[in-house]
C-alpha cells in the first residue's frame, strides 16, 4: 500500500517515517492520519469592495468612491456565491456602506452647488 505525506502530498519511501521532500515526520499508523480539509478562501472583490466603501466615508468625492465600493462588493457577492467562497458579510457591508456614501454624496453635491449659486449671487 502506497503512503503519502500529509504535509506535502508526495509519495513516501517504503518503511520511511520522514518525508524526503519536506522533512516532516509522518505517522506510521495510517488509521490516525486525518485527511487535509480543503480551505475556503475569501473573495478578493468582496474584500476590496468593503475597503473602498469604508474609505468612502472619509474620501467621498460626491459619491463616486461609494459607487465604486458598491460595484466591487456587488460583483464580489455574485462571484462568491458562484465559486463557493467566503466573504458574504464583507460584500453585504460594502454594499450598504457604499449605498449610504452615494446618498450622502448626492446630498453633498446639492449643498455644494446651492452654496455656489448663493455665493455667485452675492458677488
Amino acid at each position: 500500500m502506497k503512503r503519502f505525506c500529509v504535509n506535502c502530498g508526495k509519495e513516501l519511501s517504503e518503511g520511511s517515517d520522514i518525508c524526503l521532500n519536506c522533512g516532516k515526520m509522518v505517522n506510521s499508523n495510517p488509521q490516525n492520519v486525518q485527511p487535509a480539509q480543503p480551505t475556503v478562501k475569501t473573495n478578493g472583490l468582496a474584500i476590496a469592495g468593503f475597503v473602498v466603501s469604508l474609505s468612502s466615508l472619509l474620501i467621498n468625492l460626491f459619491g463616486i468612491v461609494g459607487a465604486v465600493g458598491t460595484i466591487l462588493s456587488s460583483i464580489g457577492l455574485a462571484k462568491l456565491k458562484k465559486n463557493n467562497e467566503k466573504g458574504f458579510g464583507l460584500a453585504l457591508t460594502g454594499i450598504i456602506v457604499g449605498a449610504f456614501s452615494i446618498i450622502y454624496g448626492i446630498y453633498q453635491t446639492i449643498l455644494f452647488f446651492s452654496a455656489l449659486a448663493t455665493w455667485s449671487f452675492w458677488l
